[in-house]
């Protein structure tokens, strides 16, 4: 089986998993899956068998540049989401996740968008905590199209992303692997179905798992030249696992 094909087979299957998971146990489960480095991970993998371990390893830094944006855009989106519409909140959040990237690509450095970034999920923790937000949890129901939407984006971002690493290099492609091509949709669709107490479900869920995004690409940036592309790649997916799971379980209830 050739690069490409297990390219066409892991990321969607990754994406369905999560999705199914998202249904069975709820939206703030669904948060917290979305919110790991599930398409990242196999973007880097496939950037360093393709590219070679350096060119992952220089694509770190863009990388936790992405996932201060990131943050950055659903803290403002549920800030606003109760004054505003839907689509008002994603129109400036979008504004807001451009803005960020760009002043982290130009002017902040890799322990400096790690820094940014535990701040804003720290925020983003307290504002969402369920006491501040009491509802169900439950999995909102979502039109039968969005899994299969969700497969088919994540699988397009891994195809374009390595297709055009080596013309748009490690910095751009890094900044474009942590894109929640899950979380996103799950997050907006909570909101219209669920209202803002399941919107928070799925943004604290997200901001924990951006703890372990964090050490997932510390970890890539660090060992990836020393231990090569697969291993680093499965030592920073055990990684953010853990740290997701031991956050999620020390966050303020």
């Amino acid at each position: 089986m050739t690069a490409f094909h297990l390219k066409l087979l892991i990321t969607p299957l990754l994406m369905l998993s999560i999705s199914l998971a998202a249904k069975r146990w709820g939206t703030h489960i669904g948060g917290l899956l979305s919110g790991l480095p599930v398409t990242s991970a196999s973007i880097m993998l496939f950037l360093g068998l393709e590219q070679g371990p350096s060119f992952v390893g220089a694509a770190a830094p863009g990388a936790l540049a992405g996932v201060t944006a990131i943050q950055a855009a659903y803290l403002v989106y549920f800030a606003v989401s109760a004054r505003t519409s839907v689509v008002g909140g994603c129109v400036l959040a979008l504004g807001v996740y451009a803005l960020v990237a760009w002043l982290m690509n130009r002017w902040a450095g890799p322990m400096a968008a790690v820094a940014i970034t535990l701040f804003l999920v720290a925020m983003i923790v307290s504002i969402t905590a369920p006491g501040r937000n009491p509802g169900t949890g439950r999995y909102v129901a979502t039109p039968r199209w969005i899994i299969p939407m969700r497969m088919l984006t994540a699988t397009a971002l891994l195809l374009a992303i390595t297709a055009t690493a080596q013309w748009a290099g490690p910095v751009v492609s890094g900044f474009l692997a942590p894109i929640p091509v899950i979380a996103w949709p799950l997050a907006v669709f909570a909101h219209v179905q669920g209202g803002r107490h399941e919107l928070a479900a799925i943004v604290r869920g997200n901001a924990i798992g951006a703890i372990g995004v964090i050490g997932f690409y510390l970890t890539l940036q660090a060992l990836v030249l020393q231990w090569g592309v697969v291993l680093t790649v499965g030592a920073g997916v055990v990684l953010a696992v853990a740290l997701t799971a031991f956050v999620a379980k020390v966050a303020p209830k």
